[in-house]
């Protein structure tokens, strides 16, 4: 899950992406390419599905789930999920996987992500935000300078 400070800079955006084959919000993500780490795999994805440059903070853990493929073979998947920081603003456009990238308050992010996993990790995420800058809290200044731990 890709953040950056929001534009007051009280809280957080994190980015969303519309997949163009479904039409579903959810998280950048991807396979794992052949001589890559999770962690490269994880700043590819992000790369490829959002334009954003991004640097890898934290492991956010890793979800299991099982989908049926059409034609009826059930599959097996295992994410491994990053809180990762964005370098840059700048969201590309669209492209064959994405349809839309969007920067979105993490705290109206269950607005807009379609599936309970994707929640599931942002409240990780948000935990673990709000552990490494703790003058945040919920969105609100709590005192401190929150410049201090921009790259914490």
């Amino acid at each position: 899950m890709v953040f950056r400070p929001n534009a007051d800079g009280t809280g957080w955006d994190i980015i969303a992406v519309q997949r163009a084959r479904h039409g579903d919000w959810s998280l950048p993500k991807g396979h794992i390419e052949s001589g890559e780490t999770r962690q490269q795999a994880a700043i590819r994805e992000v790369k490829e599905e959002s334009g954003i440059d991004a640097r890898v903070v934290h492991p956010l853990g890793e979800v299991d789930y099982f989908f049926r493929k059409s034609g009826g073979g059930l599959i097996h998947k295992t994410v491994y999920h990053f809180l990762l920081e964005a370098a840059n603003d700048q969201l590309g456009g669209p492209n064959w996987e994405v349809s839309e990238a969007r920067w979105v308050d993490v705290n109206g992010a269950d607005d807009l992500l379609t599936y309970a996993k994707d929640k599931e990790v942002v409240a990780m995420a948000l935990t673990e935000l709000r552990r490494r800058y703790p003058e945040f809290n919920d969105g609100q200044p709590t005192g401190g300078d929150n410049k201090s731990d921009a790259t914490a």
